[in-house]
């Protein structure tokens, strides 16, 4: 059975997904740990007092802040490349080039292929949601919103990291799964597009 192999603007939407995708989730990690500014900042302290240098613990916060800087520019990078990535997702499938989540699950037959797809959509809509949670609170400012009356839109962007963790190492486990059950070679059709007979 012939497989259509994936067009080169499908592929190029994808591997954009996923560069951008890992890209903001390292920055997450960053945040997370070794860049966790409440930690920089007691190291701040705890070393600058060897040199009799003391801090207060707002001080030492606003140099952690500034350390961890160019950490949020990345993330705001790897952010643009992501909407990027959707808009380029909504080109594909207004021009047919790619189905709709929904209507793919929606024609889907069989248990396996439905979670499949099932995940899929949850995927999208996480990634969706993440990304109109966070330009929402990164233009705030310009949209007139105060930083505390849309506190509530930080916190939303913050928990959707778990399910799209969940989500992503689902699709992953999936794609190894399929690769070492079927004859299919997705990755390498994802990669190269060649025809897989």
């Amino acid at each position: 059975m012939q497989r259509t192999k994936f067009a080169t603007l499908f592929r190029l939407w994808h591997w954009l997904m996923a560069f951008s995708v890992f890209g903001l989730l390292f920055t997450v990690l960053l945040r997370e740990t070794f860049l966790n500014k409440k930690e920089v900042a007691a190291i701040l302290t705890e070393k600058l007092a060897t040199f009799g240098v003391t801090l207060s613990s707002e001080q030492a916060i606003t140099v952690a802040k500034a350390i961890r800087a160019p950490m949020w520019e990345w993330h705001y990078i790897f952010a643009i490349v992501l909407g990027l990535s959707i808009a380029l997702r909504i080109y594909l499938m207004a021009t047919k080039e790619a189905q709709m989540p929904l209507l793919k699950l929606l024609q889907a037959e069989g248990m396996q292929e439905k979670m499949k797809t099932g995940v899929h959509l949850l995927l999208c809509l996480t990634i969706a949601l993440l990304t109109l949670t966070g330009a929402f609170y990164y233009f705030k400012g310009a949209l007139g919103f105060e930083k505390e009356t849309v506190h509530w839109v930080k916190e939303v962007h913050e928990f959707l990291l778990q399910p799209l963790l969940l989500f992503v190492t689902l699709h992953i486990v999936g794609v190894i799964r399929h690769e070492m059950t079927t004859k299919e070679a997705i990755v390498s059709r994802m990669i190269h597009g060649d025809e897989v007979q």
